[in-house]
Protein backbone atom coordinates (compact mmCIF):
# COMPACT_ATOMS: atom_id res chain seq x y z
CA UNK A 1 0.00 0.00 0.00
CA UNK A 2 2.64 2.23 0.81
CA UNK A 3 3.78 1.82 -2.98
CA UNK A 4 0.93 2.84 -4.55
CA UNK A 5 0.71 5.70 -1.97
CA UNK A 6 4.32 7.34 -3.03
CA UNK A 7 3.45 6.81 -6.73
CA UNK A 8 -0.17 8.46 -5.88
CA UNK A 9 1.98 11.41 -4.91
CA UNK A 10 4.45 11.35 -7.36
CA UNK A 11 1.44 11.74 -9.53
CA UNK A 12 -0.06 14.63 -7.29
CA UNK A 13 3.13 16.17 -8.16
CA UNK A 14 3.13 15.77 -11.94
CA UNK A 15 -0.36 16.81 -11.95
CA UNK A 16 0.76 20.38 -10.17
CA UNK A 17 3.18 20.83 -12.67
CA UNK A 18 1.53 20.68 -15.39
CA UNK A 19 -2.67 20.31 -14.81
CA UNK A 20 -3.41 20.40 -18.58
CA UNK A 21 -1.52 17.21 -19.46
CA UNK A 22 -1.93 15.30 -16.48
CA UNK A 23 -5.07 13.93 -15.30
CA UNK A 24 -5.75 12.47 -11.53
CA UNK A 25 -8.56 10.20 -11.96
CA UNK A 26 -6.62 7.07 -12.62
CA UNK A 27 -4.34 7.47 -9.70
CA UNK A 28 -7.90 7.63 -7.70
CA UNK A 29 -9.12 4.53 -9.41
CA UNK A 30 -5.66 2.81 -8.59
CA UNK A 31 -6.27 4.23 -4.52
CA UNK A 32 -9.86 2.90 -4.27
CA UNK A 33 -9.04 -0.60 -5.44
CA UNK A 34 -6.36 -0.42 -3.04
CA UNK A 35 -8.15 0.65 -0.60
CA UNK A 36 -11.11 -2.38 -1.45
CA UNK A 37 -8.20 -4.80 -1.58
CA UNK A 38 -6.69 -4.09 1.63
CA UNK A 39 -8.96 -2.86 3.58
CA UNK A 40 -7.27 -1.45 6.34
CA UNK A 41 -6.83 2.32 7.24
CA UNK A 42 -9.91 2.60 5.28
CA UNK A 43 -10.93 6.21 7.01
CA UNK A 44 -7.36 7.50 6.26
CA UNK A 45 -7.05 6.00 2.26
CA UNK A 46 -10.68 7.76 2.01
CA UNK A 47 -9.30 11.09 3.30
CA UNK A 48 -6.44 10.55 0.58
CA UNK A 49 -9.17 10.18 -1.84
CA UNK A 50 -11.10 12.85 -1.22
CA UNK A 51 -8.30 14.98 -1.46
CA UNK A 52 -6.89 13.47 -4.64
CA UNK A 53 -10.54 14.19 -6.18
CA UNK A 54 -10.45 18.28 -4.67
CA UNK A 55 -7.37 18.67 -6.46
CA UNK A 56 -8.47 16.61 -9.60
CA UNK A 57 -11.39 18.97 -9.49
CA UNK A 58 -9.05 22.15 -9.00
CA UNK A 59 -6.96 21.55 -11.72
CA UNK A 60 -8.94 23.85 -14.22
CA UNK A 61 -8.17 26.35 -11.56
CA UNK A 62 -4.80 25.77 -11.46
CA UNK A 63 -4.59 25.62 -15.55
CA UNK A 64 -6.33 28.87 -16.02
CA UNK A 65 -6.17 31.45 -12.89
CA UNK A 66 -3.43 29.93 -10.72
CA UNK A 67 -5.17 30.74 -8.01
CA UNK A 68 -4.69 30.52 -3.84
CA UNK A 69 -7.87 27.83 -3.48
CA UNK A 70 -6.60 25.97 -6.48
CA UNK A 71 -2.79 25.20 -5.05
CA UNK A 72 -4.55 24.81 -1.43
CA UNK A 73 -6.40 21.87 -3.01
CA UNK A 74 -3.28 20.13 -4.20
CA UNK A 75 -1.43 21.07 -0.80
CA UNK A 76 -4.22 19.23 1.09
CA UNK A 77 -3.87 16.09 -0.84
CA UNK A 78 0.17 16.72 -0.58
CA UNK A 79 -0.09 16.42 2.88
CA UNK A 80 -3.01 13.65 3.19
CA UNK A 81 -0.52 11.17 0.73
CA UNK A 82 2.36 12.23 3.40
CA UNK A 83 0.28 11.04 6.40
CA UNK A 84 -0.71 8.25 4.80
CA UNK A 85 2.68 7.21 3.66
CA UNK A 86 4.22 7.82 6.79
CA UNK A 87 1.53 5.37 8.47
CA UNK A 88 3.11 2.67 6.41
CA UNK A 89 6.47 3.23 7.66
CA UNK A 90 7.37 0.80 10.13
CA UNK A 91 8.83 2.58 13.04
CA UNK A 92 10.49 0.16 15.64
CA UNK A 93 10.50 1.73 19.31
CA UNK A 94 11.52 -1.15 21.01
CA UNK A 95 15.03 -0.04 22.59
CA UNK A 96 16.16 -3.57 22.70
Amino acid sequence: MKDILQQAKEELEKAYDNPQSHDLNKTIQQLQAAKEQYGDKGTMIEDVIRSLTQARNAEPQLENAGDISASAAFGEAYNALDQAIESYTEINNDPF
